[in-house]
Order: C-alpha cells, then structure tokens, then sequence
C-alpha cells in the first residue's frame, strides 16, 4: 500500500526513528553537559556523546521493531466471532449498495444469514458484512463495508466501498476464497497455511462468482479436493478462528525482523493473488465437517472460561508494558555511564542510577544493574511487588541527586518515577480484573 504517494517500509521508518531518536539524545547530552561544565568540556567528549548516542538508537530500533512483532501478533483473533449489528448504528454505511448486491444473489437461490460485524475489529475502521449461503451450502458469500473511525495511511479510499468475498472450503481445509477488494499487506500477513485467494478489483458479483467457480476447479485439480457441502456459518467461523490461529503461531515463532522483511517485501512487490503450494495441499489429509464441529464445541467451552480482552484490557496492558520498560532504561543507561566513567569519560545520562556513580564500576555496580533489569522483566508478568519496590528504590536513588541540589537529574528520575508509577496502577488493575475472573487467572506477584 502507499502512503504520501511512496510505498510504505517499515524498516526505513525504524530506522528513520532511531536516527532521529540518537541525534536527539546527542544534542540534549551536550547541552547538558555544557550546563554542567563549559562547551569546551562538551565538544571534548563529543566520542563518547556519539558512541553512547548511537547505542541508544540501537537500542531503540531493537525495541521498536519488538513493538511491531507484538503488534502483528495482538492483531491476529484466535476467538474470532462474528456480532450481530443493527442498521442504525452504522449511519455511515452504504446499505442500499449492500442491498442491491444481496439482490443479485438472491435472484441466484442465496439466501440471507444475517448482518455482522468482526468481534475484534481492525485499528482505525469498523466494517459490517452481509452474509449469504448458496443453495447447495458449498460458499458463503459476504458483501462488506468498512467506514474509518481513525486516520488509516494502509487503507485507500478504494476500500472503503462495498465490496465482495466469496469463500468455500475444500477438503475440509483449504480456504478457496476471491474478492473485489485490493489486497493489502496486512491481508497477506494474515494468510493461512492452507489457502488460495485470488482478487479482482473491479468485476461485478456474477464474475466474482464465475471467477470463484473457476478457481475451486483449479485447487480440485493441483490438490485432488473439491469443494464441500455443508458449509454453514458456525463452521466458516470456526475455520476462521483455525486461520487465525495458524497465523498467531506463525508470528509468535517469527523474529521481528523476518515479520517486517515480509511485510515490507510485499509493499514492494504487491500480489492480486497468493496460494499454498499445490504439492503441500495434496498432502493434507481430508477431513470431515465432524471433525470441525468438534473442535467448535472444545473451542465454545475455552471462550466461556477465558473471556476475551476488551479494548480497555489491552490498553492497560500496553500502559503496563510501557512503564515497565523505564527498568530497562534505567538499566541501560546505568550501564552506559558506568562504562562511560571507567574509560575516563564525565559524559553520560542523568536518567541512569545514582548509587551506580557513587560504587563505581564493580561486581555490586552490575548486580544492581542486572536487579533493575530483572525488575523490568518480572514487572511485565505484570508484578505489582516489582514495580513497587523498583519505585522504592529509583525513590531512594533520587534523593542522592536532591542532596548534592542535580535539578537536572531531578527532573529526569521524576519523569521516570511518573510512567513507572502509571506502569503500577495498570498493573494492578490487571491483577484485580484477573482475580475477579476467578481463582488462577491472575499471575502471581
């Protein structure tokens, strides 16, 4: 996809970021140091300035590309589900279209099985569907509209129309899907590891559906499945979450950086179609709508036991993660200005410890190092006990700089005690929602 008329890189703009992030750092250093001492002093460490700088964007660019990993991961939906909708609370919807299209269908013997919307929708648009089965139950047929709710760079105005997917299922495993929607990374991203989707911007309803027939007769002939009967909507849905379940592991067991050469590949080189190879479709074994509707029952019983997060859940959790994530730039930056001493330098950063500066470089400088490291690691769990005392001790260490009258490390270790202190009351939110959902569910402190 493009956005301001150039395709989009997530790597560049990581490392547009980081660059940004250490030239920043660079120029608050030396002005910090020259406010310290003189801009002699300041020009004189400008290696170290740069060095520690640089290590600084490194360590930033790792951190954000992590960032991108969990976000490809949060974005998967293992529970998906479709929700029911009502026409009046989606005025921006183009409902004549959808049913003028619905007709079409219609006139062919497909019947209406409701109108839905995603339980999880994606970030910046909410979209609603409705649905259709054919006579013989073999595809189900859905006429969708998304609308924004947030600025979208990925989405053109192209997709937000009413548009056409086809799917149905061959073998009782591989999806056979084709649309009028352009593809997008995201889309691509998502494929599952049985698949076959082909797109078609512009055709209309009755050549999308010639076009689907076309390619069910394609993956019967390279897999040896043809396409089944008795594909209603409970079991399209638990395909779905299968899929996306699939994708999920996939992202979980990928680095970081594999997800985004994939991502940023396809923006360079974007695909109308994409497919499992034929010989691994072949290879699966054929598997019947029992078996499916099995795994439906364990999976409604699982959704039962664990509700699903909710929008204010995950920004809790992302309120937690970050606060938790000052311990390891207190760590860090810690590090760096005890290096920074032992080498001879007085460049380095108010954030980091004062107790580190007043020990020295030493066996107890880095147990202390590695203690706020390991508090940022046990405080993600989330732990309330390891934000507590790691807010006991940065407390502690801040009044060694309230004593020898440092304003500057004053100010910089009270901005870290605020997003640890709002990393705290997240986390114990968490605790009290999990332990409200019953006993077990909430990791221990």
């Amino acid at each position: 996809m493009e956005t301001g008329g150039a395709p989009l890189q997530i790597r560049k703009l990581l490392i547009r970021q980081a660059i940004i992030v250490s030239v920043v750092v660079l120029v608050i250093g030396l002005i910090l140091t020259a406010l310290s001492g003189s801009w002699g002093e300041a020009t004189g460490q400008l290696g170290w300035a740069l060095a520690f700088s640089v290590g600084v964007g490194v360590f930033t660019l790792w951190q954000t590309a992590s960032k991108v990993r969990k976000g490809f991961i949060d974005a998967t939906n293992p529970r998906f589900a479709l929700v029911p909708v009502r026409r009046e609370e989606y005025p921006g919807i183009d409902w004549k279209t959808i049913d003028d299209y619905a007709s079409r269908f219609e006139a062919l013997g497909f019947r209406r099985l409701g109108e839905f919307t995603p339980n999880k929708p994606a970030v910046g648009v909410r979209g609603v569907a409705l649905v259709l089965s054919d006579p013989e139950d073999e595809r189900i047929v859905e006429v969708q509209h998304f609308e924004r709710t947030a600025p979208t760079p990925l989405m053109g105005d192209e997709h937000f129309t009413p548009k056409i997917a086809i799917g149905s299922i061959a073998g009782g495993r591989v999806r056979v899907m084709v649309s009028d929607r352009p593809v997008l990374p995201a889309m691509y991203m998502v494929r599952g590891e049985a698949g076959v989707y082909a797109s078609y911007p512009g055709k209309g309803a009755f050549e999308l559906l010639d076009k689907h027939r076309k390619l069910t007769d394609f993956v019967a002939e390279r897999s040896g499945k043809t396409v089944d009967r008795g594909l209603t909507l409970e079991r399209y849905v638990m395909l779905q979450r299968e899929t996306q379940a699939q994708v999920k592991a996939r992202f979980e067991q990928s680095g970081a950086w594999s997800l985004i050469d994939e991502f940023d590949a396809f923006t360079r080189e974007p695909k109308s179609s994409f497919a499992t190879d034929p010989a691994y479709l072949k290879s699966l074994p054929t598997r019947d709508w029992r078996e499916i509707d099995a795994t439906a029952i364990d999976a409604a019983a699982a959704t039962a036991a664990a509700p699903e997060a909710t929008e204010a859940d995950l920004a809790l959790r992302q309120r937690m993660e970050s606060g938790a994530s000052w311990f390891y730039w207190i760590a860090g930056l810690s590090l760096v200005n005890t290096v920074s001493e032992a080498m001879g330098s007085t460049w380095g950063f108010v954030i980091g410890l004062g107790l580190t500066q007043l020990l020295g470089a030493g066996v107890l400088t880095l147990l202390v190092i590695c203690g706020f490291a390991f508090l940022g690691w046990v405080a993600r769990r989330p732990s309330v006990a390891a934000f507590t005392i790691g807010i006991a001790l940065f407390g502690l260490d801040t009044l060694l700089f309230i004593a020898i009258g440092d304003w500057i490390g004053i100010a910089f270790h009270g901005l870290a005690l605020y997003f640890l202190w709002s990393g705290l009351g997240a986390a114990r939110a968490i605790k009290r929602q999990a332990e409200a959902r019953g006993p077990g569910a909430a990791a221990s402190a």
